[in-house]
């Protein structure tokens, strides 16, 4: 078996062969045609021409012959006959001259009375004729020369005439005709081979533009794709590359991000662990022990919650389109507050939910996060025995969902920063990374709506999301 190569096939060089063989082919072909069309056509004109010279001669020659009746007149014209050859062949070539043309040599007339040559053009060769009976085109080989022949008979007489011609002149004239005729094409293949070169060559730049253009990519420049020459069947491949290449810039974008947040993030949660594990080593109190251990403990859960925090929001930002599904948002708040309500429970807290049936056009596991993330942030932060509540508008063009606690006011510094990835406002308490609200925000853009918190009224913090609607 053969080994393929490892770069493949050439298009361009299947190309170029693929036209000109066919060219070639076509040209051949054309040449098989011209040169038999050629020879029929030649033997009709041959042969009308030999019907047209034994018709002449039954109308001129039978006068000379009544005349041939003496030895010494017969002699007289055959003297002349011979004198008209010398004399059309005096330059030794194939030229015409006066007196005639060399080629009246393979060309006889004959005249035939009861089967007897009476008179010849060309005395030396004899008599062709084979039957007086027989009529019309023949053919016949005479002193190795094969000639084609028409006799035609005299009406109500015994004489006839007989018109041959030898066969080498029509293949001379065939050939002569076929050579003409196919040197131009045969020069024309070798020519066309170099024109399709360069021409192929010429038209299939772009795609060498294009090949040094990917070359020169690499993941650390994966800058747009530009073509010097662009062409309708590169265009689409040109923009679907450069779509590729911002997905995976941003992709690498994301991946590089992601891996600085989770190194700076889980550096101290870490530390702290191992600090807490070597106290619990190295006490020999047992309340020490336990309270060591309690801090360990509390340690892996908000580690934990850190990279559940951070799968989540690679999650989300490598989402790059949502199969939008029709969502009834009241019945998923109320799973979400079922879910959510023994946290809000062990906290002494009032979770509420207002509003109607609403529909949008979303995803239920995203929404369900953004859902969750704004909720469990009311309820670790608003404290033991506040009131959260939960409510469900309409307007013209939006969803509007709002999420309200009684917990203390945030500073204004904290509101600016809420958003931000990591940022944490109360460092003192929760177990938080500092991601929900980044995540609840992306999740909000994602569903071509946005989150915000209010400023505070009635005692209340509140968070609004509006979602627009895809009716």
């Amino acid at each position: 078996m053969k080994n393929k190569s490892p770069n493949g096939f050439s298009i361009k060089k299947r190309l170029t062969w693929s036209v000109v063989l066919l060219a070639s082919c076509l040209i051949l072909v054309s040449l098989v045609f011209s040169y038999l069309g050629s020879r029929h056509e030649i033997r009709e004109v041959y042969d009308a021409r030999l019907g047209q010279e034994a018709k002449m001669a039954l109308l001129s020659l039978p006068p000379v012959i009544a005349h041939l009746d003496t030895p010494a007149s017969k002699k007289q014209l055959t003297d002349w006959m011979g004198q008209l050859d010398r004399n059309s062949k005096a330059n030794g070539g194939e030229d015409p001259t006066k007196y005639g043309h060399p080629y009246e040599r393979k060309i006889v007339i004959q005249y035939y009375r009861e089967g007897r040559l009476l008179w010849s053009s060309l005395p030396e060769i004899g008599p062709l004729s084979k039957s007086a009976e027989f009529q019309g085109f023949g053919y016949l080989k005479a002193h190795g020369t094969t000639w084609r022949y028409f006799q035609l008979p005299l009406v109500n007489s015994e004489d006839y005439v007989l018109t041959a011609e030898k066969q080498a002149i029509r293949h001379e004239m065939m050939n002569d005709l076929a050579f003409s005729t196919a040197l131009p094409q045969l020069i024309l293949i070798p020519c066309l081979a170099v024109l399709m070169v360069i021409l192929i060559n010429k038209l299939l730049s772009p795609l060498t533009d294009l090949r040094e253009s990917i070359r020169e990519r690499s993941i650390d420049k994966l800058d747009q794709i530009e073509v010097p020459q662009a062409t309708q069947e590169l265009t689409p491949l040109v923009e679907a590359l450069n779509r590729l290449l911002v997905e995976l810039e941003s992709a690498w974008a994301r991946e590089k991000r992601f891996t600085r947040m989770a190194a700076h993030e889980l550096k101290t949660p870490l530390t702290i662990l191992r600090l807490n594990a070597e106290n619990a080593l190295a006490s020999q109190d047992t309340t020490h022990l336990k309270n060591s251990l309690n801090n360990i403990l509390s340690g892996i859960d908000r580690t934990d919650r850190l990279i559940q925090q951070l799968l989540m929001l690679a999650r989300v930002e490598s989402v790059n389109g949502i199969a939008f599904e029709s969502i009834d948002v009241y019945p998923l708040l109320q799973a979400v507050l079922a879910d959510i309500a023994p946290m809000a429970l062990k906290r002494e807290q009032e979770l509420s939910l207002d509003g109607s049936s609403q529909v949008i056009q979303g995803d239920t596991a995203l929404l369900r996060i953004l859902f969750t993330n704004l909720i469990d942030n009311a309820i670790r932060y608003s404290g033991n025995g506040s009131q959260i509540t939960v409510g469900v508008t309409r307007t013209d063009k939006h969803i509007v969902i709002s999420v309200s606690d009684t917990g203390p006011d945030l500073t204004e510094d904290a509101r600016n920063k809420l958003f931000d990835n990591f940022y944490r406002a109360n460092t003192e308490r929760g177990d938080g990374a500092g991601l929900g609200m980044s995540i609840t925000r992306d999740i909000a853009r994602l569903h071509h709506g946005n989150v915000r918190l209010l400023p505070r009224s009635n005692h209340q913090n509140t968070f609004v999301i509006e979602l627009a609607l895809n009716d």
